[in-house]
């Protein structure tokens, strides 16, 4: 009797505390308005960036424009564009990689690409909401 009271006391402790990591962790969506005005920050930072590479801009305050591009693009919580968010991010990452080997061209094409993912982004969300 003694071993089952144990079993049955560990069992109903594992539980609770399962079920109350569970709620921790659980996220609330994000609003319309939350993901559009990621949308278009992230859309604004990039624009930012793709500006001051025009106008030559030393490269170090172009990957932190592009690091910040890429920290606010994380706010875009939408199941819908996770996969088009993920791959203008990656677009991102090659536009810092390339002017951290001081490829100009490179980073400017990867910019303006990233400038269109961006783009289409927010139109698609426009679309669907």
């Amino acid at each position: 009797m003694n071993t089952f009271k144990k079993i049955l006391v560990s069992s109903v402790m594992a539980l609770s505390l399962a079920v109350v990591s569970a709620n921790a962790f659980a996220v609330a969506n994000p609003s319309y308005e939350d993901v559009k005005a990621a949308i278009t920050n992230t859309l604004a930072k990039v624009q930012e960036a793709q500006t001051a590479m025009n106008n030559g801009i030393n490269s170090e305050t172009l990957i932190d424009m592009i690091s910040d591009a890429r920290q606010l693009q994380k706010d875009i919580a939408n199941n819908v564009l996770d996969v088009k968010r993920n791959q203008a991010s990656n677009v991102l990452k090659q536009a810092r990689s390339a002017l951290q080997k001081n490829d100009l061209e490179a980073a400017k094409i990867a910019l303006a690409d990233a400038v269109n993912r961006y783009k289409e982004i927010q139109q698609l969300y426009a679309a669907n909401h």
